[in-house]
């Protein structure tokens, strides 16, 4: 059974392990999304561009690179926001990178409603982190299955399981 973590305390130190989570979970996002300067259907059928973007996305969307740079540290930053108003406890820079990571993936309500986000509040670190691994379909196919072709994200899911590990104790 994990250590129960301590309730979350204010101060320099949550900005010091915001700062350094937001450091690990922009170019982990960037590796897993890939990147697209046009909007195209993703296995789900979402309009997506730039680095996993979907809020306001439409046919014939074009963005340039630092287009693509600054939305995506700019929405990572706010999902990572929200992840860390939804957790409790106090985690690591690399278990907020994670679970930032997760909730990009799956959208905030999703994680919101997370065993991963349960678990993890629950003071169960390690449970909270291999929870993410249940998230494996994207429109409606089984990624565990490599003829659905989306395998990747059962790929993802580990790095992010990984990175949250890292940070547990």
């Amino acid at each position: 059974m994990d250590q129960k973590p301590n309730k979350k305390s204010p101060g320099p130190a949550v900005a010091a392990i915001f700062g350094a989570a937001l450091l690990l979970a922009v170019p982990f996002i960037v590796d897993k999304e890939g990147e697209s300067l046009t909007a195209y259907r993703d296995v789900a059928g979402v309009w997506t561009i730039c680095h996993g973007e979907t809020l306001g996305v439409k046919p014939g969307d074009v963005k340039t690179k630092e287009a693509c740079r600054l939305m995506t540290h700019s929405r990572v930053g706010h999902f990572m926001t929200q992840v860390d108003n939804a957790v409790t406890l106090d985690i690591s820079p690399a278990t907020l990178a994670a679970h930032t990571s997760f909730a990009y993936n799956i959208g905030i309500n999703g994680y919101r409603n997370s065993q991963a986000l349960k678990l993890t509040n629950a003071g169960r670190l390690k449970d909270g982190c291999q929870a993410m691994m249940n998230w494996y379909t994207a429109g409606g196919k089984d990624c565990r299955k490599r003829a659905n072709k989306c395998y990747g994200l059962i790929a993802r899911r580990a790095a992010e399981r990984d990175m949250c590990l890292k940070g547990v104790q």
